[in-house]
């Protein structure tokens, strides 16, 4: 009797230490891994900036159906953005259908009134359609927002106007306005030496070259201009140096075939 209860006790002390302890079976069991976080899916406004990123790089380089194909998708998702509808108007102006572009700017003018980059791009449209004054007055109205973050560039296309009228004074101003807002701005460097040029002060548009080859060494323009000066002044062997370097760069380009027939003249 008493083996009996002795086995009865030891039965249910094995039992009772299982449970506390663990089996064996039990204890070599490997835990599932845990699931996998979930996909995560962009929100229709975050694709919506990619389509438009993507549109842009497209513009950027010329290709004006892909940089449509993504600005029109990017506008699905996010049709009450003025940036979308001005990139698109940029890319009818581009492709030459200026109806269509001014339809997209003004839409984005209608959305954001203030917004200058569309009301700059919507005075190129008139530009392009010989219609100076309303041009005149849209680049005007960019510079009227004192938040306009690149009104260089609305300075330099109102000195362009202002030499289509002959007015160079003013054209100069507009231009010294560009560059004090921009003082690395390339494009009104390069008007301001053609008006210098032309008005025979060969020495200030010489230093604007050279600081543009110092500035921008692969834009092929000032190597061209700054020899030409050189060949003014009788300095061959600098021109013949500045024109290899500008063929160089690029000498399928307009500028790199001038050089071209330029050295071979020199050559002879």
């Amino acid at each position: 009797m008493k083996r009996l209860l002795f086995l009865s006790f030891s039965l249910m002390l094995m039992s009772s230490c299982g449970s506390i302890f663990g089996s064996s079976k039990s204890s070599s069991k490997i835990a599932p891994p845990p699931p996998p976080p979930p996909e995560y899916k962009p929100s229709s406004k975050e694709r919506a900036e990619g389509y438009y990123q993507i549109g842009l790089s497209y513009l950027n380089i010329g290709e004006i159906p892909l940089a449509l194909n993504y600005l029109f998708k990017a506008k699905e998702l996010k049709p009450n953005d003025p940036k979308i509808y001005n990139a698109i108007g940029v890319a009818f102006i581009q492709r030459g259908e200026l109806d269509r572009a001014e339809k997209y700017l003004r839409k984005a003018i209608k959305m954001k009134p203030n917004f200058s980059e569309g009301y700059l791009n919507l005075g190129i449209v008139y530009e392009k359609r010989g219609e100076l004054k309303r041009a005149r007055e849209y680049y005007e109205k960019a510079l009227s927002n004192p938040l306009y973050l690149t009104p260089e560039v609305a300075y330099l296309r109102l000195a362009m106007l202002s030499l289509r009228e002959n007015q160079i004074k003013e054209a100069k101003e507009y231009l010294v306005r560009a560059l004090k807002n921009n003082p690395d701005y390339i494009l009104a460097y390069i008007e301001l030496a053609k008006i210098l040029e032309n008005e025979g002060k060969i020495e200030e548009a010489q230093e604007i070259y050279l600081r543009l080859v110092n500035l921008y060494p692969k834009v092929q323009y000032p190597y061209y201009r700054l020899a030409l000066i050189y060949l003014k002044k009788k300095k061959i062997q600098h021109a013949k140096a500045l024109l290899k370097k500008c063929i160089k760069l690029n000498p399928n380009s307009e500028i790199g075939i001038k050089a071209k027939i330029k050295l071979e003249e020199l050559n002879e």
